[in-house]
């Protein structure tokens, strides 16, 4: 019988109705793709047993990969939430300096690197003053956590008060208040405010992890971060806005005239929004002339390097770039390959040079995709402008940007922190993290936004931590995943760790259980990603001191993960048509001129826009406010979620899809040790966490020259599989973080081939997954 539901959920694509629109029946047949596709890759890989059996390899020290070459990607160099913290705190820097550095570098990589990475960028005298707010308190020596001054972002669909930028969909209703509320004030953002203001606050729409961040923990906001549009998309081409666009987003569209010019101008923005570019590239040409300086060379000292860094920061130069020609010559290059070749553009690239043109037609686009659909997140980590940024991560949103910018994605156990003000897409789904420069600096975050913080506010060296009590949280899944028993359960495992004998104290991963399933290990994975997963497992066990545990088919069972990707996007697409049926114009959603829509069945491209004759005045309201503020990838999952929870579809695609989750999950949770002394059994075949890839595929490269072509390299059908290793994970819930491996003996890598390896664990063992991760992170 279960086999019957998987394969009913595999032939889904036979029962579309011919009436049902175009998108529905491409995404099903997407989703079948993929599901057949899972089933010819999930094999086991012939060079996987280098994996399970490390021993047979010596792993290189750390010191000799340290006296290797640099390779190109410099995330070293990124600043640290720990020093920023010390230079504040030792008062070598203000929080005024640390914020205005960072919000050059954003402007800058808006403008001049055309990141698209920001959907509102703060006004700097905003920042400026809740950088005061911050600095005053360190001064007197009453700083909040560790994340105090602090700059930090945050994703457009989590509500951040009055500076809340959610792409095209937002509460029209919230958006009034925002507007009646907006006054010149900091109270939804800094943290200390009169009472006017917290009466002020207590109106405006903020989500209960942007209270957290910025009040709490008195974080210094920058900006509102691009994303996906609704969190649907792993490449970052589907935003349909970006900071270069200005207004109200939700405002009326139109001008009540017959007129089609602004609504054309609208869906052509929309239609043509510029994608979230990747800052690897640029990062690398940077850090090759940042290198020139002498300052950068002779300077041994850190600390001195980014106190004089932060302090001669410009708008124009924020990276300290000393050969001003050669950065405009980079400037132009990225004008170049940045401006699109469509009707709506602007001319603000064309005073690039002709001759420079021809040089950079002649070889392949730079321009890499940043991956999704937290793409703003991890680009405003990526370069510098953020050390902190909040995301979601509903099938891998989190993890799979933070692997191809090279950059580090939490996603913690599902629940863990509240979905209070965040725009839901998959509610079952939809996990609130963050994304940060290394694991030290998660490990900061973890702390800092989960409560169980409890280091002294004036001493950097007290590490004392204790459980997160999560009884005050507004999400009951928190305190069933976090309840008291959970937590004397990890206790006693790390007890049980401690007491059982190791021959060597000094190994930081001493009695730690790593698992490598079997399931996981895919024929097609690429060498340089095997090759990455296998020097990390050897890493683990050499130098940590870990355990590999290889993990059979028996516990996890390959036949239920192939089929995880398929139900994934069943699940989501049901919940997501489910959510979004509240977007009707009238109190959710944006609110359009049915006048100006209804002439453009008479403008050439744009007859789909216009609703059916036969429909009611306030069906024809709630087609044209859908058509419009929906863009193309979350209409084609609308449509295909409403044909899975259809009366004839329901039992054979959405409960089979329910089925493969319940069955992914109980596969998964056999295999940690947790679970074993939770039923009393034996955990010696068990494992504490477990070490996959992060994605089979690399950032695929974009050429805005191409048009609607501009993924070169990748099939857009394909981007269906880029979660293919995240999706099992989210579908159990399970906390989960994406590490960057650097080989730093491979000279011959090329910014793109970045490889992110993913750690995850039982529910509420986000712990010991910091720590493993830690030791991949410091290691490479």
């Amino acid at each position: 019988m279960m086999m019957r539901h998987c394969q009913l959920l595999q032939s889904s694509i036979r029962s579309v109705n011919h009436h049902h629109h175009r998108h529905c029946r491409q995404l099903l047949s997407i989703t079948i793709r993929s599901c057949a596709s899972s089933n010819n890759l999930i094999q086991k890989h012939p060079h996987c047993k280098a994996i399970h059996i490390a021993k047979q390899q010596q792993c290189r020290s750390i010191t000799n990969q340290q006296a290797s070459p640099s390779p190109p990607i410099q995330h070293h160099q990124r600043l640290t939430i720990s020093r920023a913290a010390h230079l504040l705190n030792s008062l070598q820097l203000s929080s005024q300096q640390l914020c205005q550095h960072a919000h050059n570098l954003a402007t800058f990589g808006e403008h001049s690197l055309h990141l698209n990475a920001y959907v509102k960028l703060l006004p700097l005298d905003d920042v400026l003053q809740q950088a005061q707010l911050s600095q005053d308190r360190i001064t007197n020596g009453q700083r909040k956590s560790w994340l105090d001054g602090i700059p930090v972002t945050v994703k457009a669909n989590v509500a951040v008060g009055r500076w809340w930028m959610m792409p095209s969909s937002s509460s029209a209703i919230l958006m009034e208040e925002r507007d009646n509320n907006d006054t010149n004030g900091t109270a939804t953002i800094g943290g200390d405010c009169n009472n006017n203001d917290i009466e002020e606050a207590e109106e405006v729409y903020e989500s209960d992890i942007a209270k957290k961040l910025l009040k709490e923990c008195g974080a210094v906001l920058i900006g509102i971060t691009n994303m996906d549009e609704f969190g649907m998309g792993s490449l970052g081409l589907n935003s349909g806005i970006s900071s270069q666009d200005s207004g109200n987003h939700n405002h009326v569209i139109g001008s009540s005239n017959g007129d089609s010019k602004q609504a054309q101008l609208y869906l052509d923005k929309k239609r043509y929004a510029n994608p979230i570019y990747n800052p690897l590239p640029w990062m690398h040409r940077l850090s090759m002339l940042q290198s020139q300086n002498q300052h950068y060379n002779n300077n041994d000292d850190p600390d001195q390097y980014w106190i004089e860094q932060i302090q001669n920061s410009t708008v124009q130069n924020p990276h300290g770039i000393s050969d001003e020609d050669a950065l405009e010559e980079l400037l132009d290059e990225v004008r170049y390959w940045t401006q699109q070749q469509t009707h709506h553009d602007d001319d603000n690239s064309t005073n690039t040079k002709a001759s420079s043109h021809d040089d950079y037609s002649a070889t392949t686009s730079p321009l890499l995709s940043s991956g999704g659909s937290s793409s703003g997140a991890a680009v405003t980590i990526a370069h510098g402008s953020s050390l902190l940024s909040i995301g979601t991560d509903t099938g891998g949103s989190l993890r799979l940007p933070a692997a191809w910018t090279s950059t580090v994605g939490f996603k913690p156990t599902y629940g863990t922190f509240s979905r209070y003000g965040v725009v839901s897409y998959a509610s079952s789904l939809d996990t609130v993290g963050f994304v940060t420069g290394s694991v030290e600096c998660a490990r900061i975050g973890w702390d800092c936004l989960s409560g169980s913080d409890r280091r002294s506010k004036s001493n950097d060296d007290d590490d004392e931590r204790s459980c997160v009590d999560f009884n005050k949280s507004r999400d009951a899944t928190a305190r069933v995943y976090h309840d008291d028993r959970s937590c004397e359960l990890l206790t006693s495992q790390q007890h049980q760790q401690q007491e059982q004998p190791t021959t060597d104290t000094t190994k930081p991963l001493a009695n730690i259980r790593i698992g490598i399933p079997n399931a996981f290990s895919l024929h097609e994975t690429p060498p340089l990603i095997a090759n990455a997963w296998s020097a990390a497992a050897n890493t683990l066990q050499n130098i940590g001191g870990a355990t590999l545990v290889p993990i059979p088919e028996s516990v996890v069972s390959s036949e239920w993960i192939k089929l995880s990707c398929a139900a994934y996007y069943v699940l989501a697409c049901a919940e997501a048509s489910s959510n979004l049926s509240r977007y009707d114009g009238v109190r959710f959603g944006l609110d359009v001129d049915l006048n100006d829509f209804a002439n453009l069945d008479n403008v050439q491209g744009y007859e789909e826009y216009h609703p059916l004759s036969n429909m009611t005045a306030l069906e024809e309201k709630i087609s044209t406010t859908r058509v419009s503020g929906f863009g193309d990838e979350v209409q084609r999952r609308v449509l295909a979620g409403t044909s899975v929870l259809s009366s004839d579809r329901f039992h054979t695609h959405y409960e089979a899809a329910a089925v493969v989750r319940a069955k992914v999950s109980q596969s998964i949770e056999r295999a940690f040790r947790s679970t074993a002394i939770n039923n009393g059994g034996v955990d010696d075949d068990k494992v504490d966490v477990m070490l996959v890839p992060t994605a089979l595929s690399f950032p695929c490269t974009l050429n805005p020259h191409l048009g609607d072509r501009m993924m070169e390299d990748m099939d857009p059908t394909a981007a269906f599989g880029n979660d293919v290793m995240t999706i099992p994970i989210s579908l159990g819930g399970f906390p989960s973080i994406s590490v960057p491996h650097d080989n730093n003996d491979n000279l011959d890598r090329r910014e793109k081939d970045v490889v992110g390896l993913q750690v995850f664990g039982m529910r509420g063992s986000e712990d010991i997954v910091l720590q493993v991760a830690n030791a991949i992170n410091s290691s490479s």
